[in-house]
């Protein structure tokens, strides 16, 4: 009995993150394994926020396979036409 669709073989990701939970679950994860996220998602969308008032601290969210990740910058992304951005006053869960 096959668990899954694919052609035998299980595709295996080496991202490694912090699973965190409030109302549901998500993966804060490095920048860089975000990026990595964001360009295998076929229709990409972030939302992003910032906070600080002397050295701003911007928050990325995407959701992929069912799980959101996370991941914070001192510098603000920019982004590739094909991915949509809301841009969010706050983000109220604490990840």
């Amino acid at each position: 009995m096959a668990l899954y669709g694919g052609d035998g073989k299980a595709q295996i990701t080496n991202i490694g993150g912090e699973i965190f939970t409030d109302r549901g679950t998500g993966v804060r994860v490095k920048l860089e394994d975000f990026l990595t996220i964001l360009s295998r998602n076929q229709d990409p969308l972030v939302i992003v926020t910032s906070e600080g008032l002397f050295t701003k601290i911007y928050k990325y969210i995407t959701a992929y396979k069912g799980f959101v990740f996370f991941t914070e910058s001192l510098d603000r992304l920019d982004f590739n036409s094909n991915i949509e951005i809301i841009y969010a006053q706050s983000i109220s869960s604490d990840i």
